[in-house]
């Protein structure tokens, strides 16, 4: 008899327990959930390197980026202010050491500045990865939209490539505003790193 309510004790021990343990893992499963949640919902409301991609062109390893998410809200500007903002990209290119740390092949630091002076209803482009013209145009909504990308940079001559290996890329963007809020009213932004692997 007082074997059978020995085991009748241990039995409903047992599942007070169980019940615990199952209570602990649901808790720490929920908790996980929310922390996953709202680090999910604090990143998408940020900006964040997006669309890379590489091609090759002209003996050179190409590549182009965009950094999404960046205009928020609306910015009072007008003819008679004067602005300035920068966006600067540093992309860097390595080699993936499985055993090793990784080797730095190339780094390469891409700006883009929007300028506007006063009493003129036009914003002028200057883009360090490009040779050309700088860009000018009429709306400072089409010139946040350019400065938001890099178009087809010479990352590194496909000669210093080797068939096989393992490389990635990483691009982070920073902005820097100096006279007005040009991008959001609340202030300027730096992405997270972006990584992209690939074997050449």
């Amino acid at each position: 008899m007082s074997l059978k309510l020995d085991n009748g004790f241990l039995q409903r021990r047992g599942v007070l327990m169980n019940s615990n343990r199952v209570f602990k893992h649901r808790s720490f499963w929920i908790l996980c959930s929310i922390l996953y949640l709202s680090i999910g919902l604090t990143a998408g409301q940020g900006a964040e390197v997006s669309d890379l991609v590489m091609n090759t062109s002209q003996g050179y390893l190409m590549l182009s980026v965009k950094v999404s998410d960046v205009i928020t809200g609306d910015v009072n500007a007008s003819a008679a202010d004067a602005l300035s903002a920068t966006i600067i990209f540093s992309i860097a290119l390595y080699e993936v050491k499985p055993l090793w740390f990784d080797k730095k092949m190339a780094h390469h630091t891409a700006t883009n500045t929007v300028m506007h002076e006063p009493g003129k209803n036009e914003y002028r482009l200057l883009r360090s990865w490009d040779n050309g013209p700088p860009p000018v145009v009429d709306s400072l909504n089409q010139a946040r939209l350019l400065m938001t990308e890099v178009n087809n940079l010479k990352l590194m001559p496909l000669a210093g490539l080797e068939k096989g290996r393992h490389y990635q890329i990483r691009v982070q963007a920073v902005c820097q505003d100096k006279n007005a809020y040009v991008f959001s009213p609340s202030g300027c932004f730096k992405t997270d790193w972006h990584t992209v692997d690939f074997t050449f």
